[in-house]
């Protein structure tokens, strides 16, 4: 009986091993066809053939349509950050041997910066009154140093020795300062997996992916000196957007950052153009959302979809909810033929906003309207600031005309101009920035219009050598001027009476 055992012991070992060995070699046969696959969809196709030649491989097998190499390293980095709270790093710099005896020295160097760091903590906790946060990089301590230098020579608070470097680094937020450098060095962002968060169930799986959908991942490329005036409003943002991220020991208690803010104005002054430069500047995650993607013809969904919205909001924290044309979605109640959809839609929102302003999240409500005097009073009650974007004034009206029509076009064809840049800032009152863009473009327009009938004139065979463009004047930009009439100055002094009432600057 022990013998017969033994033999099918035996024969169970034999065919574990023969199992194993036959897994192995089918993982191997398909990591090489993942490689040919990833090699013919990325152009190598010399180096694809090379490979196929050296590994044997055959025209048997193909990859499935449902996975790739990318796939699998992109499952891999999901999986790591949801064990590890950070991304991998699968690829590292080759030191060379001449190089190996520097790295030795940087452990002390670390030693004793963690050794400062420890010692900046202990005196915090202490009560003592500085307040000191390590830069990592040298020129962020030169401009720092010298911002304190400006700061100690104020004599309005000769008591308070406060000094705030740029937040770039901390012990207890390594996952959060790799995904950080992970943005800033790469064009597209790279967010958590939403397997992570608490909601993402059955139920609300649905709605989860739809408003992960208008989280803005690229990198929109507007900055704050790209746009022209609207001083005050540009300020206000960075208190509420960027200065909270980058400064956090300044904003707790009292000064505790804006929750929400309202940009209001005439259409064409820039509103959403701030709501972009956010996007760019800030450390945020930024939620562009749409009406129509948290309004839903299932009765029920729309309410959901803004619960799940600021949801998604927390565990993205620190995080920005851009409402463009918030007047479409927050109207008055007492209006007559209000669907009753549309009361609980508000509702919600009314709550979400009430629990945004009693909490410590890091979210921030970004909105615009064109409207305000649309906006329902509950709205307005929970939306903390309240920003004029107006018309441009002299000053902007000019350097928007030079950006649009310098002495030298040198943005598509070549144009000269010659403009009285003072002049035309004075006559151009009332007219709104996108108003002066449509300007610009006419009379640029009309200097290339001569061209066309000697472009559709000459014959096919024959060089057009002697086409050259007319020099742009003061008197053409008049032209148009008189030919494009502002759309929203006659809505300037509505505008203005709605801020003294209602506004908060």
């Amino acid at each position: 009986m022990s013998e017969e055992m033994g033999y099918y012991n035996f024969k169970i070992a034999n065919h574990v091993r023969e199992y194993e060995e036959k897994r192995v070699s089918e993982r191997k046969r398909q990591l090489l066809y993942l490689i040919l696959h990833y090699l013919r969809e990325e152009g190598f196709y010399e180096t694809a053939q090379s490979f196929s030649n050296e590994a044997h491989l055959s025209n048997q097998y193909e990859v499935c349509d449902n996975i790739d190499l990318s796939t699998i390293v992109q499952d891999f980095e999901t999986y790591y950050y949801v064990r590890f709270q950070k991304y991998p790093k699968i690829c590292k710099k080759v030191v060379s041997e001449e190089n190996k005896k520097n790295i030795w020295k940087k452990p002390v160097l670390a030693e004793k910066i963690h050794h400062t760091t420890k010692v900046r903590r202990n005196s915090i906790q202490n009560g003592e009154n500085k307040l000191q946060v390590p830069a990592s990089k040298s020129s962020q301590k030169t401009s720092s140093n010298n911002s304190q230098k400006s700061f100690k020579s104020n004599n309005s608070l000769p008591e308070l020795d406060l000094i705030v470097l740029p937040l770039t680094s901390g012990d207890s937020n390594q996952g959060n300062n790799a995904q950080n450098d992970t943005q800033e060095n790469g064009s597209e962002k790279f967010l958590k997996p939403l397997s992570g968060c608490h909601i993402y169930n059955a139920e609300w799986k649905e709605f989860a992916e739809i408003i992960s959908k208008e989280i803005c991942v690229n990198d929109l490329n507007v900055h704050w000196n790209d746009i022209m005036g609207l001083d005050e409003a540009k300020q206000l943002l960075k208190e509420a957007v960027v200065y909270p991220t980058k400064y956090p020991e300044l904003f707790s208690g009292v000064l505790a950052p804006w929750k929400s803010l309202l940009l209001y104005g005439p259409p064409g002054t820039g509103k959403t153009l701030l709501a972009k430069a956010v996007a760019t500047e800030s450390r945020t995650t930024f939620f562009n959302i749409a009406v129509s993607s948290i309004i839903s013809k299932w009765r029920g969904d729309s309410e959901k979809l803004v619960r799940v919205m600021f949801e998604l909001a927390r565990y993205h924290a620190p995080s920005t909810i851009f409402l463009d044309e918030l007047d479409a979605l927050a109207s008055h109640r007492d209006t007559c033929g209000t669907h009753e959809g549309s009361r609980r839609l508000k509702a919600e929102l009314f709550i979400q906003l009430d629990g945004l302003t009693h909490s410590e999240d890091r979210v921030f409500l970004l909105a615009t309207s064109n409207l305000p005097w649309e906006l329902d009073t509950a709205i307005l009650r929970r939306l903390e600031k309240r920003i004029l974007v107006d018309l441009p004034n002299t000053e902007a009206r000019r350097s928007m005309i030079e950006h649009y029509l310098p002495p030298v076009v040198t943005k598509g064809p070549s144009l000269l101009s010659k403009l009285d840049y003072e002049l035309l800032a004075h006559e151009s009152a009332g007219y709104s920035g996108s108003d002066i863009k449509l300007v610009c473009k006419e009379t640029a327009m009309n200097a290339v219009r001569e061209a066309f009938s000697v472009l559709e004139t000459h014959k096919d065979d024959e060089n057009v050598t002697n086409l050259k463009l007319k020099v742009i004047n003061t008197e053409d930009l008049q032209n148009a001027l008189r030919s494009t009439k502002p759309s929203a100055a006659h809505l300037a002094p509505r505008y203005h009476k709605w801020h003294r009432e209602f506004g908060s600057t």
